[in-house]
């Protein structure tokens, strides 16, 4: 693993809470810059928001012109797909934008290659408890801040209450209630699980197994625990057959939301984003039908991956403090609650889910029930990359191809040579 740069750590050495160029306010308010100047700049920020995103971004935006007059944000909307390549590219050559809207596995990556400034002095205890742990956690890495976290997001068992009154709280639940459900002649089924390997992980934990340590980066998904977590999905295909027997990987996410909301399926695991193109379903038409809880523990407990992105700042940034007023007020609560209320995000900080409209929202509350149990994904540098070479060993296995022992054994060896890298 690379070592991190400390040059422009010293920077941050002389901006301490001690130092009167910040102070700290209460838990629902960012730290706050005392000394601001008021000289006109231009702060450039890339971002990844999509396009019904950017319109809410736009609208807060014009309010930060207003209260920051003195400061033009020169936005450009940058691919997804291509946003990583394009920054490591720009940022290689010191010509980053001073603000990027990072996906929370290039975080650590972009860290790792001295490509982000440290935002310790930006962060008191206060500030830091109001993040929730699971988002805050992939915007640190070797004990320094290197991102604000934007938006936070996890997987959920997503229910027809009219099919499942009761939703399953363990494994052995699921079964049950999947087998009621379930009529294969009329291709009814009550559960549907993808071939995503983003969908296995709550089922690896479920079972008391991992992917790799962050801490010792030792590589555990060929455990036991990792390899039943699969086992136990092909079994719900191939023995209690109560899932589509059918592997159609390159359209299974538009099959589970089109069989979800016409009832063919009883439960799904899907996360916030798909919650607006479900209750368009004609089951939904009711939106009270669609129930949202953890997806069933295992001997080993609840588990869900949180995903996310964070506002991250370059390190060659000559606007540190402009960019800095830029995240706080993209940050502040109210403004949390405008993309989450929108768009259907999950926001990050606690004083967000308190407020009136976001305690009123049942999905976003639903979700943050589901959040409290979450875990992180490995919090290390090669993280973007992990689920590349987990895809084929798993979809492998699902069409027969591989035993799942044989499938994890693969994964944990390429996952062996991309920690040496």
């Amino acid at each position: 693993m690379k070592k991190l740069p400390w040059r422009l750590l010293a920077i941050v050495g002389l901006l301490t809470p001690a130092g009167c160029l910040f102070r700290g306010q209460d838990s629902t308010r960012q730290t706050e810059v005392v000394r601001r100047s008021t000289d006109p700049v231009t702060v450039s920020f890339w971002h990844t928001f999509n396009d019904e995103e950017t319109g809410t971004l736009k609208e807060i935006l014009a309010d930060f012109r207003k209260h920051a007059p003195h400061i033009t944000v020169q936005l450009q909307q940058v691919p997804f797909s291509d946003a990583l390549n394009k920054y490591k590219t720009v940022a290689q050559a010191g010509n980053a934008p001073d603000l990027f809207r990072a996906e929370i596995a290039w975080t650590t990556e972009l860290a790792s290659l001295g490509f982000l400034m440290s935002l310790d002095a930006f962060f008191n205890e206060q500030l830091r408890s109001d993040y929730i742990p699971q988002a805050f956690s992939y915007a640190t890495y070797q004990g320094h801040v290197w991102g604000v976290p934007q938006v936070t997001d996890c997987l959920a068992l997503m229910y027809n209450k009219r099919l499942v009154p009761k939703p399953p709280e363990t494994l052995t639940d699921l079964v049950q209630i999947s087998r009621g459900l379930s009529d294969p002649s009329k291709q009814k089924y009550g559960f549907f699980y993808r071939g995503d390997p983003y969908w296995l992980t709550p089922f690896i934990w479920a079972f008391g197994g991992d992917m790799i340590d962050s801490a010792s980066l030792k590589v555990k998904i060929a455990e036991p625990e990792a390899v039943q977590a699969l086992q136990f999905l092909m079994d719900l295909r191939d023995k209690e057959k109560v899932v589509p027997p059918s592997m159609d990987f390159a359209n299974d996410y538009e099959n589970q939301q089109i069989g979800f909301k016409n009832g063919q399926y009883g439960m799904v695991i899907n996360g916030p984003w798909s919650t607006a193109d479900i209750l368009d379903g004609p089951e939904f038409k009711d939106p009270a039908n669609l129930g949202i809880t953890r997806i069933p523990k295992g001997p080993g407990g609840w588990g869900s991956p949180v995903g996310g992105h964070n506002y991250v700042v370059s390190a060659e940034t000559d606007h540190l403090m402009a960019t800095w007023e830029l995240v706080d007020f993209l940050s502040r609560p109210e403004n949390q609650a405008r993309f989450a209320l929108r768009n259907n995000l999950l926001p990050t900080r606690n004083s967000t889910y308190a407020l009136p409209s976001v305690k009123a929202n049942t999905v976003i509350q639903s979700f943050k029930y589901v959040l409290d149990a979450a875990r992180t994904r490995p919090v290390i540098p090669q993280s973007g990359a992990i689920f590349i070479d987990l895809k084929p060993a798993y979809q492998a296995a699902l069409l027969g191809n591989k035993t799942p022992q044989a499938a994890m054994q693969e994964v944990a060896a390429a996952w062996k040579g991309l920690l040496e890298d």
